[in-house]
């Protein structure tokens, strides 16, 4: 699969304050790639550098096999960007300031319209005069119109209300349908999980874990609660990765991590009344990398070295 976009021991400091440091990562063709971490974890900078805005330290990084800083004239015109406070021209309205964006990028006069449609944003309305909701319906807008090959989207529904949320989703959904790629920057955890094929999480300017969603969660602990019809006989529970955390008469309490097929192959073979699996909130999960209290899991560890 092609890498759009890769990272090579890519470093940034700031003389005495730190960036970022050491990381490595691919975002393939196709794939939308989510980008996490706290407040001044190095998302910014990240994403700076790889716009050729700041010259990297050390390391370097290419999109679509051009070097970010060398050629950046080149590597801007197959990007579509959206920074997390976008900043827009003087007393222009919506539609004036989306045909400006449009001639920079050679694209046609309205091309900006259907997208403009979908969101339900007035292009009448000088953008001084709109909520900050509106104003982030223009820059998605701006940022969706014609069809670039890579968007790099900062925090792009901060503002927008649960429905523009469900759209923007929805257009998202067909950027990757059609093979454009994504590098989506968001502390909006459910629209993470919803859109993203993979994650990488950067915490305080290093890249430590990088994973699909659905493996991410599947590294944590699950909560299983069983009411069966008779006591279980001793050694029942005795399985790879599964903790007994209580057992009274009938009712067991068990926490699993990672496969959890041999857990269910065993308990197809008791009188089960009652079962019940949670699974970990996204929130959680991610929750916990930001603070630095989960250890990388094996796979994804060789992931982020891949």
């Amino acid at each position: 699969m092609t890498e759009v976009i890769e990272a090579v021991g890519l470093t940034k400091s700031y003389g005495t304050r730190r960036g970022i440091i050491d990381v490595d990562f691919a975002v393939r063709s196709g794939e939308v790639f989510g980008f996490l971490g706290p407040n001044g974890a190095g998302k910014t900078t990240t994403i700076r550098t790889l716009l050729g805005l700041l010259r990297p330290t050390s390391g370097r990084a290419t999109v679509f096999g051009l070097d970010v800083w060398v050629d950046a004239p080149r590597v801007h015109e197959q990007i579509s960007f959206l920074g997390s406070d976008p900043g827009y021209l003087g007393e222009l309205t919506a539609a004036e300031q989306l045909d400006y964006v449009a001639r920079l990028r050679r694209l046609p006069r309205d091309a900006w319209r259907p997208t403009a449609e979908r969101f339900e944003l007035d292009p009448t309305v000088p953008i001084k005069k709109l909520s900050r909701g509106n104003r982030q319906k223009v820059g998605v807008v701006q940022a969706f119109m014609g069809e670039p090959p890579l968007l790099i989207l900062d925090e792009p529904t901060t503002g927008l209300d649960p429905l523009m949320q469900r759209e923007f989703l929805a257009v998202l959904s067909e950027v990757r349908a059609a093979g454009r790629t994504v590098f989506l920057s968001s502390h909006n955890l459910p629209e993470v999980e919803r859109s993203c094929d993979r994650v990488g999480i950067i915490r305080e300017g290093r890249l430590t874990q990088i994973a699909t969603v659905q493996a991410l969660l599947a590294s944590h602990w699950r909560s299983v609660n069983l009411v069966l019809g008779r006591p279980p006989a001793a050694g029942t529970f005795d399985l790879p990765n599964v903790e007994v955390a209580s057992m009274t008469a009938r009712d067991v309490h068990l926490m699993v991590r990672g496969d959890v097929n041999p857990l269910l192959r065993r308990i197809a073979e008791l009188d089960v009344y009652d079962v019940s699996i949670t699974t970990p909130e996204i929130e959680d999960v991610f929750l916990r990398f930001y603070e630095g209290t989960e250890a990388p899991h094996p796979e994804m560890v060789a992931e982020v070295t891949r």
